[in-house]
């Protein structure tokens, strides 16, 4: 899968792993290359429901993004379409990483 950034500081922990210790600290750093990496090597949406790291489709004012599990209780929010349109998550092979966020 395509993955781009709306975060110049989440991209740069994608690549560079120091920076991302020091940025998110190392459960974090270390859960963020995962995900990263899973993301990667799907080929689109709906392979994501399968893997590991809980990735889930979100609801509400949030439709049209997907979370999965970081650290308790932080999410990695990931949008994978515009949220009006009707969506079929095995056609959609690029991945935008939004944020990390506790939206409990």
């Amino acid at each position: 899968m395509e993955i781009i950034f709306a975060d110049k500081n989440l991209e740069r922990c994608a690549t560079d792993a120091a920076y991302a210790l020091r940025y998110l600290g190392q459960k974090r750093a270390k859960s963020y290359a995962k995900r990263i990496a899973t993301l990667r090597f799907s080929l689109n949406f709906e392979e994501l429901r399968a893997a590991n790291g809980n990735f889930h489709e979100l609801t509400g004012n949030r439709k049209g993004e997907w979370a999965c599990d970081l650290d308790q209780p932080y999410r990695l929010i990931i949008k994978g379409s515009e949220p009006n349109k009707i969506i079929v998550w095995s056609m959609v092979t690029t991945a935008e990483i939004l944020e990390i966020v506790d939206y409990h």
